[in-house]
């Protein structure tokens, strides 16, 4: 009995003492950090990701350093692997949201910054209405043109794209149509 139990332990203790495999690359990263040598951490960082893929603190990281050298939409594609991996994760979603905001994907900014704004955060309310105002006023603004002049195609198709990108399909296909 002792002998199992004694097994069991050297098994547990070797598992919690394995190095991880994604060590060596993540400390050139941060080294390279250190040093502000952003290509090199980001080359490093990436190697970590192809070593970890569902780890989505190495994705934040290399979100970050690719933000730092200017890289919206690649920064923007790693907080969304990481959102994809820890949905729970608000910090991670409103990066990601105002990433997708910044590089013109303005749908789907609005529909993260609705789903954090329900949980009560404040930043999320203001981005999101920050964002619906201009397409709820819009649509508003074209629905009045359609009422004085309803063969405007020009009207139908910008009362269709406004109503896309608020989710409102219905209107948006009635207007397409």
């Amino acid at each position: 009995m002792i002998r199992i139990v004694l097994i069991a332990l050297t098994a547990v203790f070797s598992a919690a003492q394995a190095p991880d495999p994604a060590y060596g690359p993540l400390e050139k990263a941060y080294e390279a950090l250190r040093a502000k040598d952003y290509d090199r951490a980001i080359a490093a960082f990436q190697q970590a990701v192809k070593i970890a893929p569902d780890r989505p603190a190495l994705r934040k990281d290399l979100a970050y350093t690719l933000l730092k050298i200017g890289e919206s939409e690649s920064a923007r594609d790693q907080f969304a692997e990481a959102m994809r991996l820890d949905p729970r994760d608000d910090h991670v979603a409103l990066e990601y949201a105002f990433l997708c905001y910044e590089t013109k994907q303005q749908a789907l900014a609005r529909r993260i910054f609705d789903r954090i704004r329900r949980t009560g955060n404040q930043t999320s309310a203001d981005a999101f209405e920050n964002i619906d105002r201009p397409l709820r006023e819009g649509i508003a603004r074209w629905t009045k043109a359609l009422e004085a002049s309803p063969d405007n195609f020009s009207a139908h198709e910008e009362l269709a794209r406004l109503a896309e990108q608020r989710d409102e399909l219905a209107l948006a296909a009635e207007h397409y149509r």
